[in-house]
Protein backbone atom coordinates (compact mmCIF):
# COMPACT_ATOMS: atom_id res chain seq x y z
CA UNK A 1 0.00 0.00 0.00
CA UNK A 2 3.01 2.26 1.18
CA UNK A 3 4.61 1.83 -2.10
CA UNK A 4 1.44 2.09 -4.55
CA UNK A 5 1.48 5.69 -2.69
CA UNK A 6 4.93 6.71 -2.96
CA UNK A 7 4.94 5.41 -6.75
CA UNK A 8 1.86 8.07 -7.08
CA UNK A 9 3.51 10.87 -5.58
CA UNK A 10 6.31 10.29 -7.55
CA UNK A 11 4.46 10.05 -10.61
CA UNK A 12 2.50 13.26 -10.42
CA UNK A 13 5.73 15.12 -9.38
CA UNK A 14 7.40 13.77 -12.35
CA UNK A 15 4.48 14.97 -14.23
CA UNK A 16 4.64 18.57 -12.54
CA UNK A 17 8.24 18.58 -13.29
CA UNK A 18 7.52 17.94 -17.33
CA UNK A 19 5.44 20.71 -17.52
CA UNK A 20 7.36 23.12 -15.47
CA UNK A 21 10.02 22.60 -17.86
CA UNK A 22 7.93 22.71 -21.05
CA UNK A 23 6.20 25.81 -19.51
CA UNK A 24 6.57 28.28 -22.36
CA UNK A 25 6.41 25.12 -25.02
CA UNK A 26 3.17 24.50 -23.57
CA UNK A 27 2.37 28.33 -23.31
CA UNK A 28 3.49 29.17 -26.81
CA UNK A 29 0.87 26.28 -28.14
CA UNK A 30 -1.92 27.98 -26.48
CA UNK A 31 -1.30 31.39 -27.56
CA UNK A 32 -1.11 29.93 -31.26
CA UNK A 33 -4.63 27.87 -30.22
CA UNK A 34 -6.26 30.95 -29.83
CA UNK A 35 -4.85 33.14 -32.46
CA UNK A 36 -5.41 30.90 -35.23
CA UNK A 37 -8.98 30.62 -33.49
CA UNK A 38 -9.62 34.26 -33.77
CA UNK A 39 -8.56 34.23 -37.41
CA UNK A 40 -10.29 31.86 -38.23
CA UNK A 41 -13.56 33.28 -37.36
CA UNK A 42 -13.16 37.03 -38.07
CA UNK A 43 -11.73 35.40 -41.71
CA UNK A 44 -13.85 32.69 -42.54
CA UNK A 45 -17.14 33.59 -40.38
CA UNK A 46 -19.53 35.54 -41.70
CA UNK A 47 -20.82 37.85 -38.73
CA UNK A 48 -24.73 37.18 -38.14
CA UNK A 49 -26.90 40.25 -37.31
CA UNK A 50 -30.70 40.05 -35.59
CA UNK A 51 -33.08 42.15 -35.72
CA UNK A 52 -36.72 41.71 -33.54
CA UNK A 53 -39.78 42.77 -33.08
CA UNK A 54 -42.83 42.02 -30.71
CA UNK A 55 -46.46 41.65 -30.62
CA UNK A 56 -49.76 41.52 -28.29
CA UNK A 57 -52.04 38.88 -28.81
CA UNK A 58 -55.83 39.72 -28.68
CA UNK A 59 -58.52 36.84 -28.39
CA UNK A 60 -61.11 39.26 -28.28
CA UNK A 61 -62.20 42.80 -30.10
CA UNK A 62 -63.45 43.92 -26.48
CA UNK A 63 -60.20 45.42 -24.98
CA UNK A 64 -62.18 47.47 -21.87
CA UNK A 65 -63.59 44.18 -20.73
CA UNK A 66 -60.40 41.57 -21.37
CA UNK A 67 -60.85 38.76 -18.11
CA UNK A 68 -58.74 36.42 -17.27
CA UNK A 69 -60.06 33.70 -19.02
CA UNK A 70 -59.06 36.17 -21.92
CA UNK A 71 -55.64 36.32 -21.37
CA UNK A 72 -55.18 32.70 -20.54
CA UNK A 73 -56.32 31.84 -23.98
CA UNK A 74 -54.56 35.06 -26.15
CA UNK A 75 -51.35 32.94 -24.13
CA UNK A 76 -52.33 29.71 -25.31
CA UNK A 77 -53.00 30.99 -28.98
CA UNK A 78 -49.20 32.52 -29.67
CA UNK A 79 -47.89 29.17 -30.39
CA UNK A 80 -50.75 29.28 -33.18
CA UNK A 81 -49.98 32.64 -34.33
CA UNK A 82 -46.45 31.82 -34.46
CA UNK A 83 -46.79 28.89 -36.63
CA UNK A 84 -49.14 30.94 -39.08
CA UNK A 85 -46.21 33.26 -39.64
CA UNK A 86 -43.77 30.45 -40.78
CA UNK A 87 -46.34 29.34 -43.22
CA UNK A 88 -46.45 29.38 -47.06
CA UNK A 89 -49.11 32.40 -47.27
CA UNK A 90 -47.04 35.17 -44.73
CA UNK A 91 -43.87 33.77 -46.05
CA UNK A 92 -44.47 34.12 -49.61
CA UNK A 93 -46.28 37.89 -49.13
CA UNK A 94 -43.03 38.78 -47.15
CA UNK A 95 -40.85 37.86 -49.87
CA UNK A 96 -42.37 40.24 -52.29
CA UNK A 97 -42.63 43.18 -50.31
CA UNK A 98 -39.42 42.93 -48.39
CA UNK A 99 -38.09 43.10 -52.17
CA UNK A 100 -34.60 41.97 -51.10
CA UNK A 101 -34.33 39.46 -53.64
CA UNK A 102 -34.70 36.49 -51.17
CA UNK A 103 -37.30 33.21 -51.48
CA UNK A 104 -39.81 32.31 -48.89
CA UNK A 105 -37.82 29.40 -48.11
CA UNK A 106 -34.55 31.52 -47.63
CA UNK A 107 -36.75 33.78 -45.13
CA UNK A 108 -38.07 31.26 -43.04
CA UNK A 109 -34.73 29.93 -42.10
CA UNK A 110 -34.24 33.22 -40.98
CA UNK A 111 -37.19 34.06 -38.80
CA UNK A 112 -37.91 32.62 -35.30
CA UNK A 113 -40.08 33.47 -32.56
CA UNK A 114 -40.89 32.73 -28.96
CA UNK A 115 -43.48 34.14 -26.55
CA UNK A 116 -42.07 36.45 -24.07
CA UNK A 117 -41.70 34.86 -20.12
CA UNK A 118 -45.10 32.84 -20.98
CA UNK A 119 -47.71 36.43 -21.63
CA UNK A 120 -49.80 37.25 -24.81
CA UNK A 121 -46.43 38.72 -26.20
CA UNK A 122 -44.07 37.09 -28.67
CA UNK A 123 -40.99 38.01 -30.04
CA UNK A 124 -40.17 37.35 -33.69
CA UNK A 125 -36.59 37.71 -34.73
CA UNK A 126 -34.78 37.70 -38.27
CA UNK A 127 -31.04 36.80 -38.67
CA UNK A 128 -29.15 38.14 -41.31
CA UNK A 129 -25.96 38.62 -42.68
CA UNK A 130 -26.90 42.57 -43.67
CA UNK A 131 -28.37 44.26 -40.61
CA UNK A 132 -30.54 46.36 -42.90
CA UNK A 133 -32.27 43.33 -44.81
CA UNK A 134 -32.84 41.62 -41.26
CA UNK A 135 -34.79 44.99 -39.99
CA UNK A 136 -36.57 45.36 -43.41
CA UNK A 137 -38.00 41.47 -43.35
CA UNK A 138 -38.92 41.68 -39.67
CA UNK A 139 -40.88 44.49 -39.92
CA UNK A 140 -42.42 43.50 -42.94
CA UNK A 141 -43.52 40.68 -40.71
CA UNK A 142 -44.96 43.21 -38.86
CA UNK A 143 -47.02 43.98 -41.95
CA UNK A 144 -47.92 41.03 -43.06
CA UNK A 145 -48.77 38.68 -40.49
CA UNK A 146 -51.85 39.90 -38.64
CA UNK A 147 -53.75 40.24 -40.95
CA UNK A 148 -52.85 36.72 -42.68
CA UNK A 149 -53.35 35.34 -39.04
CA UNK A 150 -56.95 36.54 -38.30
CA UNK A 151 -58.06 35.53 -41.73
CA UNK A 152 -57.41 32.07 -40.48
CA UNK A 153 -58.14 32.21 -36.91
CA UNK A 154 -61.11 33.72 -37.64
CA UNK A 155 -61.36 35.75 -34.19
CA UNK A 156 -59.17 38.27 -32.05
CA UNK A 157 -56.36 40.51 -33.60
CA UNK A 158 -52.39 41.12 -33.43
CA UNK A 159 -51.02 44.14 -32.49
CA UNK A 160 -47.18 45.72 -33.10
CA UNK A 161 -45.49 46.40 -29.87
CA UNK A 162 -42.25 47.27 -30.82
CA UNK A 163 -40.90 47.61 -34.55
CA UNK A 164 -37.86 46.23 -35.62
CA UNK A 165 -34.49 48.59 -35.06
CA UNK A 166 -31.39 48.38 -37.38
CA UNK A 167 -29.14 46.12 -35.71
CA UNK A 168 -25.31 48.06 -34.97
CA UNK A 169 -23.56 44.63 -33.65
CA UNK A 170 -23.39 40.91 -35.41
CA UNK A 171 -24.71 38.66 -32.45
CA UNK A 172 -22.74 36.22 -34.00
CA UNK A 173 -19.93 34.61 -34.49
CA UNK A 174 -18.62 35.01 -30.59
CA UNK A 175 -15.16 35.78 -31.28
CA UNK A 176 -14.31 36.28 -27.33
CA UNK A 177 -15.43 32.70 -26.86
CA UNK A 178 -13.85 31.49 -29.63
CA UNK A 179 -10.56 32.18 -29.13
CA UNK A 180 -10.24 31.45 -25.46
CA UNK A 181 -11.90 27.79 -26.77
CA UNK A 182 -8.67 27.73 -29.20
CA UNK A 183 -6.65 28.65 -26.59
CA UNK A 184 -7.45 26.08 -24.13
CA UNK A 185 -7.27 23.29 -26.62
CA UNK A 186 -3.75 24.24 -27.66
CA UNK A 187 -2.97 24.32 -24.02
CA UNK A 188 -4.72 20.89 -23.64
CA UNK A 189 -2.93 19.38 -27.33
CA UNK A 190 0.30 20.12 -26.14
CA UNK A 191 0.17 18.95 -22.28
CA UNK A 192 -1.15 15.69 -23.80
CA UNK A 193 1.60 15.78 -26.17
CA UNK A 194 4.45 16.63 -23.89
CA UNK A 195 3.17 14.67 -21.20
CA UNK A 196 3.00 11.22 -23.57
CA UNK A 197 5.88 11.70 -25.42
CA UNK A 198 7.86 11.57 -21.82
CA UNK A 199 6.18 8.69 -20.71
CA UNK A 200 6.82 6.86 -24.30
CA UNK A 201 10.56 8.06 -23.35
CA UNK A 202 13.01 5.04 -22.41
CA UNK A 203 15.83 6.86 -22.01
CA UNK A 204 17.44 6.63 -18.95
CA UNK A 205 18.43 10.45 -17.65
CA UNK A 206 18.77 9.59 -13.85
CA UNK A 207 20.02 6.89 -10.89
CA UNK A 208 15.97 7.21 -10.17
CA UNK A 209 15.65 6.17 -13.41
CA UNK A 210 17.64 3.06 -13.18
CA UNK A 211 16.25 2.18 -9.45
CA UNK A 212 12.41 2.31 -11.08
CA UNK A 213 13.71 -0.79 -13.69
CA UNK A 214 16.07 -2.66 -11.78
CA UNK A 215 16.68 -3.71 -8.10
CA UNK A 216 20.86 -4.12 -8.84
CA UNK A 217 22.57 -2.17 -6.49
CA UNK A 218 24.15 1.21 -8.22
CA UNK A 219 28.36 1.13 -7.34
CA UNK A 220 28.60 4.56 -8.55
CA UNK A 221 27.70 7.42 -11.56
CA UNK A 222 31.14 8.51 -14.12
CA UNK A 223 30.31 12.30 -14.86
CA UNK A 224 30.09 13.70 -17.80
CA UNK A 225 32.68 16.54 -18.66
CA UNK A 226 31.43 19.36 -20.78
CA UNK A 227 34.06 19.27 -23.89
CA UNK A 228 34.01 23.05 -23.99
CA UNK A 229 35.16 24.10 -20.52
CA UNK A 230 36.74 20.81 -19.25
CA UNK A 231 33.83 21.19 -16.18
CA UNK A 232 31.65 18.10 -14.80
CA UNK A 233 28.49 18.65 -15.28
CA UNK A 234 26.35 17.62 -11.58
CA UNK A 235 24.67 14.39 -11.39
CA UNK A 236 20.98 15.18 -12.13
CA UNK A 237 20.97 18.07 -14.23
CA UNK A 238 18.45 18.52 -16.84
CA UNK A 239 20.27 19.15 -19.53
CA UNK A 240 20.78 18.24 -23.22
CA UNK A 241 24.36 17.99 -22.02
CA UNK A 242 23.34 15.50 -19.83
CA UNK A 243 24.95 11.67 -20.88
CA UNK A 244 22.27 9.09 -21.58
CA UNK A 245 21.80 5.38 -21.77
CA UNK A 246 18.90 4.15 -23.87
CA UNK A 247 17.37 0.39 -22.88
CA UNK A 248 17.09 -1.82 -25.16
CA UNK A 249 13.63 -3.90 -24.95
Amino acid sequence: MTDTKETTEINLQEIVGILVHNLWLIAGAAIVGALMAFLLTELLITPQYAASASLYVYNTDKRETITQSDITTSQKLVETYIVIMQSDAVLSQVAEESALGYTAKEIKEMFSATAINNTEVFQLTIKNSNPEHAQRIANTFLEVAPSEIIRVVKAGSVETVDKAALPTSPVSPNTARNTVVGGIVGLVVCTAIVVLKEMLDTTIKTVEDIKKLTEIPIIGVIPTINAVSGKKIPYGRATNELKSFKIES
